[in-house]
């Protein structure tokens, strides 16, 4: 009889050390509140994961042979790179893990955090927010009476690349069915901005990378597709010419509704002016300096059922790091980096008259 309960309570303790560890379950749904610690998603919102959570989910030991499960946290098979939701060590771990291109996951986090660094003209710390009230995504009502930016700097649209970004602004026809006619002066104000992102710290350091992986063969040809593909018009559904990557994701234009649009410069001057009212936000994040959300949005009488913008990076930071992940994950999410805060970037594009541009470009969780 003792030997039974002997048996008995040494399985006890067995359980009870098991529970505080995440080994076999990683996938988790839900909270098991039997157990002293988790090892779900939500754990680390909630300050309960086991202590070896990160060890034991967040990793791609003995994980590279398992499927794709959406219970992971993170994953470690050929999916993960098209799911931007790979572990930090799937590249060395895994074979193949340069996610179907000749740049690993792990590069692109090193060298978006690089750009992130020498961003001289990055506004985060001075442009201060008020998110107010969460909604939900094609929700207008307003959950936010107030404007999204408290304070920004008045002169910072009057200087640098920012000044040169907005002169562009009135440059398009922001309904895609009009055709646009580009005249000299645009095209002159649109080739200033190419040459000082490709002359900044940031653009050189972007197309340079680019460069050392073959991806082209020196920067005048980097200059060349950087052009095409953020300047060159195309139709969106047929029609005229009344698109282009550069006024659809920066500047933005009416479809059906708001088309694009995710700059966060051009959001604060457009609510500065009236024509843009915060409904609140859907989900944020801080990238330890600059905030990435996820909202709803109401421009000049139009809606948008979720759009995102990244606040505080600079149009060269912004024009760099989509261009590197449009070129290395193009159709998928791109897995970059910000001051230690892991993000992604979505890119898409669009093939028309035997040539390739930037459908769309934006930041995401």
């Amino acid at each position: 009889m003792k030997l039974v309960v002997l048996s008995v309570l040494a399985a006890l303790v067995v359980i009870a050390v098991d529970a505080q560890s995440c080994a076999g379950r990683c996938d988790t749904i839900g909270t098991d509140s039997s157990a002293p610690c988790q090892c779900n998603k939500p754990c680390i919102n909630y300050g309960d994961c086991c202590s070896d959570y990160e060890q034991v989910c967040l990793s791609c030991v003995d994980r590279c042979d398992i499927g794709y499960n959406s219970q992971f946290p993170c994953q470690c098979n050929t999916q993960c790179p098209n799911h931007g939701n790979c572990c930090f060590d799937f590249d060395a771990l895994c074979e193949g893990g340069s996610g179907g291109g000749s740049v690993t996951d792990t590069e692109l986090r090193d060298l978006s955090s690089q750009l992130f660094i020498l961003d001289e003209a990055n506004s985060a710390a001075s442009a201060v927010l008020n998110l107010q009230g969460s909604t939900s995504q094609g929700s207008y009502t307003d959950k936010a009476p107030e404007p999204l930016f408290t304070s920004v700097p008045e002169d910072l649209l009057n200087s640098g690349t920012y000044a040169m970004f907005r002169s562009t602004w009135d440059n398009y026809v922001y309904d895609v069915t009009i055709a646009e006619d580009v005249t000299e002066e645009e095209r002159i104000e649109e080739t200033t901005l190419i040459d000082a992102i490709l002359a900044s710290d940031v653009g050189q350091t972007a197309a340079n990378f680019l460069i050392s992986k073959g991806y082209f063969a020196d920067l005048a040809s980097y200059r060349s597709y950087f052009d095409t593909i953020w300047f060159g018009l195309y139709t969106r559904g047929g029609g005229p010419l009344g698109s282009s990557g550069f006024e659809h994701v920066l500047v933005g234009e009416i479809k059906d509704g708001i088309s694009g649009f995710h700059n966060w410069a051009r959001f604060w001057e457009e609510e500065r002016i009236g024509e843009m009212n915060y409904l609140g936000y859907i989900k944020t994040a801080d990238l330890n300096g600059n905030t990435l959300i996820e909202m709803p949005m109401q421009w000049q009488g139009y809606n948008k059922a979720i759009s995102s913008i990244l606040v505080g990076t600079s149009p060269e930071l912004e024009l760099s790091l989509y261009t590197v992940c449009f070129v290395t994950r193009p159709n998928s999410k791109c897995p970059v980096a910000a001051n230690g805060q892991f993000f992604s970037v979505q890119t898409y594009d669009l093939k028309q008259n035997g040539g390739t541009y930037v459908g769309t470009a934006y930041p995401t969780f």
